[in-house]
C-alpha cells in the first residue's frame, strides 16, 4: 500500500525533520492541501510553502489544489515543485483543457471527487489520469471522520479501472487511520493520504501501520 502523507498537520517548525522521519519510515509521495479560503472554508500553503517542501525531499509531491480558480494557479504550483496537479471536478473550470495544459508542460495529474459527487460524473476524465482521488471527508479542513458510506463508490471506481484495465491509481483523502485505512484498502485504495493520524502520532509507527495493510476482501 502506498502512503501519502499531508503535511498540513505538519509543524512547520519542525518541518524538515518530519519530513524526513515521513521518507524514513517509507512514505512514498507527499500530498499538498492547497486552500484558497473560497473553494473551501480554509486557507492554507502557497507556492512558496511548495519551494520548501521540495528542498527537504526528492520524493513526488502531489498538489490537491481545492482553489476556485485552479487554471490560473497550476502552474505557480508546479514551478514550485509539485510532480502531480490534482484538480477537483466540482471546479468551475474546463478540466479537459486544464489536463492538455499539464500534459504539455511534461507534469501529471489528478481528479478530485467530493462525497456527494458520484463516480459516473468522471469516467470520461480518468482513463489517463495518474490518480482519481476520492474524498472521504469534505474538504476544508484536517482531523474530520471518516465518511463509511464512501466505500461503495471507491469499489465502484476499483471495478471500472480492473475492467478497463486503466493505471489510474485510487486515492483516499480524509479521516484515514488505524480503523478506516483497512476499510478503505478492502474497498480497492491503491494510496491513502493521512495527516493528524500521522502527524500527531508516532510518525514511522503509523506510517509503516499504513503501508502494510493489504486488502482482506475479493
Amino acid at each position: 500500500m502506498k502512503v501519502s502523507p499531508s503535511v498540513i498537520s505538519c509543524k512547520l517548525e519542525f518541518l524538515r525533520d518530519q519530513i524526513e522521519m515521513s521518507v524514513n519510515s517509507g512514505a512514498d509521495q507527499f500530498h499538498l492541501d492547497i486552500m484558497d479560503g473560497h473553494f473551501v472554508p480554509n486557507l492554507t500553503m502557497g507556492g512558496d510553502l511548495i519551494s520548501a517542501i521540495r528542498r527537504c525531499t526528492d520524493l513526488p509531491l502531489e498538489a490537491h489544489m481545492m482553489v476556485t480558480n485552479p487554471d490560473k494557479y497550476w502552474k505557480v504550483f508546479s514551478d514550485a515543485g509539485a510532480d502531480i496537479l490534482m484538480f477537483h471536478y466540482e471546479s468551475p473550470v474546463n478540466l479537459k483543457k486544464c489536463f492538455r495544459d499539464i500534459k504539455e508542460e511534461g507534469k501529471r495529474y489528478g481528479i478530485v471527487i467530493n462525497p456527494d459527487t458520484p463516480f459516473s460524473a468522471v469516467k470520461d476524465l480518468v482513463d489517463d489520469a495518474e490518480i482519481l482521488l476520492i474524498m472521504s471527508v469534505y474538504p476544508g479542513f484536517s482531523g474530520q471522520s471518516f465518511i463509511d458510506g464512501i466505500t461503495q463508490k471507491i469499489s465502484e471506481a476499483r471495478e471500472y479501472i480492473d475492467q478497463y484495465s486503466l493505471e489510474t491509481q485510487i486515492e483516499i483523502d480524509g479521516g484515514i487511520n488505524n480503523r478506516t485505512g483497512q476499510i478503505a484498502v478492502d474497498s480497492g485504495a491503491d494510496i491513502l493520504v493521512s495527516a493528524s493520524y500521522i502527524y500527531g502520532g508516532d510518525i514511522g509507527k503509523n506510517i509503516s501501520y499504513l503501508k502494510n495493510l493489504v486488502r482482506t476482501k475479493i
